[in-house]
This record gives structure tokens, C-alpha cells and sequence, in this order.
């Protein structure tokens, strides 16, 4: 529905993409100060991550990551190409954990304390 700048704040509804770097705190950062209040972070190397202020919901993308940070990673999407769940059952699990964070439940970045250094703005433009 819109592309927003690096930080901008988001007021269009729908489907909106940030233009921020690939780098996680960055574009976290950028994505809480446009107006973010949850983030879904996807991870396939296992990123320790949380975003403070905003609660971090982590996805591993395969479930040998998902083994090695089972205290840290919310759920696993591995399950998928294992097999052993289907797309739809592993979206309405996601659903039902945003709604459950949204709600007050704390995400497995927020009990282990990652966060609070994670909030890096980005320098627009050249830097020496």
C-alpha cells in the first residue's frame, strides 16, 4: 500500500515496506520509530534479538537453529520444510502468538532481557 522512509511514521493501513538496512537493530530501530509496537523477526542463523521497546517475536526459518536457541526463539518454522507442519498451521500459530504478545504475554527475547541495547538509529548519508 506505501514504501515509507528510514524512521518515518507509518499512516497508511496494509501491507507498508520500510526502506531500512539490512542490519537487525537498524532496521528495527527504524520500524519502532515509525510507529511499530511488535515486531516478527525472522532469523535463520539464530540472531540473539529483541527490540526494545517493542516486544520481538522470533521465527526460525529451520529447526537446527531452532534446537540451538530453543530458550530464545519463539517458534519454529523449520517444522515446514520438515514436514511436520503445514504453512497454514504454522501462520495460524504466528497469529496466535502476535495476538497473545499483543496481549500481554512476554516473547523469549523479553524473558532472557535482550533488547535493551538493541535500539541503533541510523546515520543517513555518508559517514567518514
Amino acid at each position: 500500500m506505501q514504501v515509507y522512509e528510514y524512521a518515518e511514521q507509518v499512516k497508511t493501513a496494509g501491507l507498508v515496506f520500510m526502506d531500512t538496512p539490512g542490519y537487525d537493530p537498524v532496521s528495527a530501530t527504524g520500524q519502532v520509530a515509525g510507529g511499530a509496537n511488535l515486531i516478527c523477526f525472522t532469523t535463520g542463523r539464530g540472531s540473539a534479538f529483541g527490540a526494545k521497546p517493542a516486544p520481538s517475536i522470533k521465527l526460525s526459518s529451520n529447526t537446527k537453529t531452532y534446537l540451538r536457541q530453543v530458550d530464545d526463539i519463539d517458534i519454529n518454522c523449520g517444522e515446514i520444510l520438515d514436514g511436520t507442519a503445514s504453512l497454514p498451521d504454522t501462520g495460524e500459530k504466528i497469529f496466535r502468538k502476535i495476538l497473545a504478545v499483543a496481549s500481554g504475554e512476554k516473547t523469549k527475547s523479553e524473558e532472557q532481557g535482550y533488547g535493551q541495547n538493541e535500539f541503533v538509529p541510523w546515520v543517513i548519508g555518508a559517514t567518514m
